[in-house]
């Protein structure tokens, strides 16, 4: 039996929250250890991040990073922009994308897990980004005003939420028209899904990003039912938490009006 099966066993009486919170505390504190899926730098060079990024940012930001795709990879993020980071983890994507946006921009990372807000906010200090922010918080309720954000990244993590069509629906509100969202998540792989759309919320494998997947067409069918245009996936990535789910790219476009329906 492998370290994650011992895991995931020890957390099936917890809720999906307890078990996220476990398991991602976890890997804050020791990213050393065995998770039964990738991590760090060498995941995320397999994943195609920029080179410069890989040498320009310390190894030890990379760490406890579980990237499951490149979301820098499906559109770019310009300086003076602002972005928005659902999912943080260590905030290694926080630190790339402000250095991208650079001084006249503005990052914020959120987590669910106050043991990955403390190293991402170590993390950010360690690189000197004063554009940077890291808050502890909840995807359903983004302390972002209305139409105030140009970019969200989601890197493995709204596929963790229980209620997607939420999360959804408020970065929908925080987006500025024309906003994009570059979301890397898990699918559910066809070969294993049914019919219907809904993820498996009886599962106990919350944790190990297989019971909130939906499958490519589901996915993508409930972030235009949330109000997003020119929904687009784009790839798997080769990325895998169990033999039923992949890693995945999308990106989507909020509309300058908003529908009327």
């Amino acid at each position: 039996m492998n370290q994650k099966s011992v895991n995931h066993q020890s957390q099936s009486s917890e809720t999906p929250k307890g078990q996220i919170r476990k398991l991602y505390s976890t890997l804050a504190l020791h990213p050393e250890r065995d998770f039964g899926w990738e991590t760090g730098k060498g995941n995320a060079t397999k994943l195609g991040y920029d080179q410069q990024m890989l040498l320009q940012i310390p190894d030890v930001v990379w760490e406890s990073s579980a990237a499951v795709g490149n979301p820098f990879s499906i559109g770019p993020i310009h300086a003076g922009e602002m972005v928005v980071d659902l999912g943080c983890g260590a905030g290694v994507d926080v630190c790339v994308a402000a250095l991208l946006v650079g001084e006249t921009g503005k990052v914020v990372g959120l987590d669910v897990t106050p043991e990955m807000v403390d190293k991402a906010r170590r993390n950010v200090a360690l690189l000197g980004l004063t554009n940077a922010k890291i808050e502890l918080g909840d995807f359903t309720n983004l302390p972002q005003p209305n139409s105030s954000v140009d970019v969200v990244i989601s890197n493995g993590a709204i596929n963790l939420a229980p209620s997607q069509p939420c999360v959804f629906r408020e970065i929908a509100r925080v987006l500025k028209p024309n906003g994009r969202l570059y979301l890397a998540d898990m699918i559910r792989l066809e070969s294993s899904s049914s019919e219907s759309c809904e993820s498996d919320k009886h599962s106990n494998s919350w944790a190990n990003c297989v019971a909130g997947t939906l499958s490519r067409d589901c996915l993508v069918e409930l972030i235009k039912e949330e109000g997003f245009q020119e929904v687009t996936f784009i790839k798997t990535t080769g990325y895998h938490t169990s033999p039923a789910t992949e890693g995945a790219l999308f990106r989507a476009t909020k509309p300058v009006k908003p529908r009327t329906d």
